[in-house]
C-alpha cells in the first residue's frame, strides 16, 4: 500500500500501560460521554505521541461520522477550519473497513480526499476502529507522531489495543 509505514516499533516506554490502563478505566468511571470521548483522544495522543488527535463517532447507518472530537487544535484553530468532517477519505476507508491504518503520508494514499482551508499540516496518521459491544462505535485517529519512528500496528500493539478496546 502506497505510503504505508513498516512499524517496527512499540510504544513501549514508561507509563505506556498506565496511559491506556486510565483511558480504559475512565470508559467505566463515572463520567459524561464526551467527557469520557477527549479522554480516550488524550490517551492515544499521549501513547504514541501525536500532535493532533481525533475520535469521530460513526453513524447507527454505519456509513458517516455524526460527532467529532478534536485534540492539539485551539478552538479557535477550529473554528476556522469549519465543518467537521463526515468521513471522506482516509476517515471513510475507516469506516468502509474497520480495521487500523498507519501512514507515512496521507497526502499519498489513493483515498486521500485532502484537508479544507486553515487545517493544519498533517503527514502521518494511526487511525483504529473503537469497538463497543462487538459494534464499531467509531474511529480514533492520531497524526503527526513526535520524534520517533511510527508505531507498530498488528498483535500486540498498544495503540491497536487501544482502539479495540471493548466496552460491556
Amino acid at each position: 500500500m502506497a505510503g504505508t509505514m513498516d512499524g517496527r516499533d512499540r510504544p513501549d516506554g514508561p507509563g505506556t500501560a498506565d496511559t491506556l490502563l486510565a483511558a480504559v478505566l475512565a470508559v467505566s468511571a463515572d463520567l459524561e460521554l464526551p467527557e469520557v470521548l477527549a479522554r480516550i483522544v488524550h490517551s492515544g495522543m499521549s501513547l504514541v505521541d501525536a500532535r493532533y488527535g481525533a475520535l469521530g463517532v460513526v453513524a447507527a447507518d454505519g456509513e458517516h461520522l455524526i460527532e467529532f472530537i478534536t485534540a492539539g487544535v485551539t478552538p479557535a484553530q477550529r473554528a476556522l477550519i469549519g465543518e467537521p468532517p463526515r468521513g471522506h477519505g482516509i476517515l471513510g476507508l475507516l469506516i468502509r473497513d474497520p480495521r487500523p491504518r498507519r501512514l507515512r503520508d496521507i497526502a499519498t494514499h489513493p483515498d486521500s480526499f485532502g484537508f479544507p482551508p486553515n487545517h493544519p499540516a498533517m503527514h502521518s496518521f494511526l487511525g483504529t476502529p473503537i469497538h463497543i459491544r462487538e459494534e464499531v462505535f467509531g474511529n480514533l485517529y492520531m497524526a503527526q507522531k513526535q520524534g520517533a519512528p511510527p508505531t507498530r500496528v498488528g498483535r500486540g500493539d498498544r495503540a491497536g489495543d487501544h482502539g479495540a478496546a471493548r466496552g460491556s
